[in-house]
């Protein structure tokens, strides 16, 4: 079962539970992190699936926001949802807090520090337990506090968590590309080992220019300013139209396809 469960009340959370929910997959890999709306497939039974979540958890984190304490009961808009005992966001956190779970309080926004004196008796816990601090202006910092929380609580995620920063993120081990591009005016330049399935543009390591410039180039040679099509290995100049070649096509000419050694022009 996932690490870290996330607890949101709808409507009072969502964005601020993905952003954690996205950044806890990141390091740790998405399977050590349980958010409902992702976390649960269609056909599966919500309540077994939750109440196993949360039951299994290492550490529940607790997103509440200014509206959370007194959010109004769903069913019927009486009352504070809180102080109903089937209210999923108490039942959630009430649980883990009975099994000795750690729970992390992430306030966001103006969300006031929580007191015992307004929490139900199940829930009273968690006013005890040390939060963190969410802010729309300080995303980056705040979500790395959060994240070094889960860390300190759950010590084998801090240990994948160091493990990855070791070995590098996947784009960090992506092989260097080295632009050896010629200068291009009138057009768009893009550079790529591999460069398929695009208008028909398929090979490795070629130069592609997009507007002013040749429509294709199958062949290991370069394609320059208004030629058309270049299949051979050679280098096509301007205003070629077509080349089969292995040699150079430099200047005007309509149709070029015969097989030779040397250079038309």
């Amino acid at each position: 079962m996932p690490g870290c469960f996330i607890n949101y009340r709808t409507g009072d959370g969502e964005h601020v539970a993905t952003l954690i929910d996205r950044e806890l997959g990141r390091r740790f890999g998405p399977d050590e992190a349980f958010r409902a709306s992702r976390s649960i497939e269609a056909g599966q039974d919500y309540v077994r699936t939750l109440d196993a979540a949360v039951r299994r958890c290492d550490v529940l984190i607790a997103i509440i926001g200014p509206a959370w304490l007194d959010s109004p009961h769903r069913s019927d808009g009486v009352g504070r949802a809180l102080d109903d005992p089937d209210d999923w966001t108490r039942r959630e956190i009430a649980t883990a807090l009975s099994l000795g779970t750690p729970v992390i309080p992430v306030l966001f926004d103006d969300a006031p520090r929580l007191r015992e004196a307004d929490l139900p008796e199940d829930m009273r816990g968690l006013a005890r337990c040390q939060y963190r601090r969410f802010h729309h202006r300080s995303v980056d910092s705040d979500l790395e506090e959060v994240i070094e929380a889960v860390e300190v609580v759950v010590p084998r995620l801090g240990e994948i968590g160091e493990r990855s920063a070791e070995e590098g993120s996947p784009l960090s081990q992506v092989a260097e590309v080295t632009n050896t591009m010629r200068d291009v005016s009138g057009g768009t330049v893009a550079q790529a080992r591999e460069f398929e399935g695009v208008n028909e543009i398929s090979g490795t390591t070629r130069d592609v220019v997009f507007g002013n410039s040749g429509t294709v180039n199958t062949g290991p040679g370069t394609q320059y300013n208004g030629s058309t099509v270049h299949h051979g290995t050679g280098d096509q100049y301007n205003g070629s139209t077509v080349h089969h070649g292995t040699g150079d096509q430099i200047g005007v000419q309509n149709l070029h396809t015969r097989r030779h050694r040397g250079e038309a022009g």
